[in-house]
């Protein structure tokens, strides 16, 4: 299991399985339009004896789900409490696949034209504010930050894997995704190489292939590379930074 995981999954326990948008240093209302009924934490939570009964227990009801705007909907599905079990597969690819078979939220998000606009404010909000990192908070407090970090990367990567989205669209989200990995270099003590970074360069390798088909050439095992799961080496990450500024010119 690769570092990412394992990381991210020490982080999870700590966090008792609260979710980051619970933080004020994230962009989401105060008040929902529609909220999950059954939370972690609860005594009906703790009743569940299966993944399936904690899946069910999420869904939007469709009536709902289909009268929500796209803001009301991003902010909803980054509150999913399920979210960030992607982080629990030995691959983002495997966690990915799952969340989105499972969750009827982000299969409507991801039909959205606008599900990139409200992605992306999202982060640029948290990388904005890194400098949190710099303040006497506490190691919990940190650690759901930066888990908050690297799950707006792996939406809009997985997003543009995913849905229909257009070159400048995928572009603006490239240009951000860089922007935010030269942001995180400038914190090598919570974001290093080999660490939470990861979920960029495997957001980055997928809006390369999708603005720049022919850009897989340049990548070693093309589809089959690492990075694609969410495992990069030093080799992969030099070559997707090379295509990234190539790209976003």
């Amino acid at each position: 299991m690769k570092k990412i995981f394992v990381f991210i999954s020490c982080l999870l326990l700590l966090s008792c399985s609260q979710h980051f948008q619970d933080d004020t240093n994230t962009p989401v209302s105060g008040v929902l339009v529609w909220d999950y009924p059954v939370k972690p934490g609860t005594e009906e939570w703790k009743n569940f004896h299966s993944n399936e009964e904690m899946v069910e227990a999420c869904q939007i009801p469709e009536d709902i789900l289909s009268s929500l705007s796209t803001k009301d909907l991003t902010e909803i599905c980054l509150r999913y409490p399920l979210l960030n079990d992607v982080f629990a597969f030995n691959s983002l690819s495997k966690g990915a696949d799952k969340l989105f078979n499972d969750f009827n939220g982000i299969r409507e998000l991801f039909k959205r034209k606008e599900a990139p606009e409200e992605l992306l404010r999202h982060y640029n909000y948290v990388i904005q504010n890194l400098s949190f990192l710099d303040e006497p908070a506490t190691d919990l407090e940190k650690g759901r930050f930066i888990i908050s970090v690297s799950t707006l990367e792996f939406l809009l990567g997985f997003h543009s894997y995913k849905a229909v989205v257009t070159k400048e669209d995928n572009k603006k989200v490239l240009q951000c995704l860089v922007a935010g990995y030269e942001r995180k270099c400038k914190y090598p003590d919570y974001f290093r190489s080999l660490g939470p970074s990861e979920t960029n360069f495997y957001s980055r390798a997928h809006v390369i292939i999708k603005m720049s088909p022919e850009s897989l050439e340049e990548i070693p095992g093309k589809e089959q590379n690492g990075v694609f799961r969410g495992w990069p080496d030093k080799e992969i990450m030099d070559i997707i930074n090379e295509l990234s500024y190539r790209l976003i010119k």
